[in-house]
């Protein structure tokens, strides 16, 4: 599998890169090897936090019971669905 590889340039200040570079050369890294894995590591958690969710037993009740009986629209989500629909967005 060959993924394209693609440039990202970033500005910083020069103590930040210092100490981005002493760390890099202390675990055997390259600069760019230990900013991306740093990198990918929060990109990842912060994904993570916003695509999985955890419930105790009663949050899990009020959840199951919510998608069972969903309330009926009210105005604002109707209108919300009209605006949608003459977005045309469909």
């Amino acid at each position: 599998m060959n993924e394209t590889i693609e440039r990202f340039d970033i500005r910083l200040p020069a103590n930040a890169k210092r100490l981005l570079t002493q760390a890099a050369e202390i675990s055997g890294n390259t600069l760019s090897s230990l900013v991306l894995n740093a990198a990918l590591d929060k990109a990842r958690d912060i994904l993570e936090s916003h695509q999985h969710f955890k419930l105790n037993a009663e949050e899990w009740r009020q959840f199951t019971a919510a998608l069972d009986h969903p309330p009926e629209p009210n105005e604002a989500l109707k209108k919300a669905w009209r605006d949608y629909e003459d977005a045309g967005l469909e």
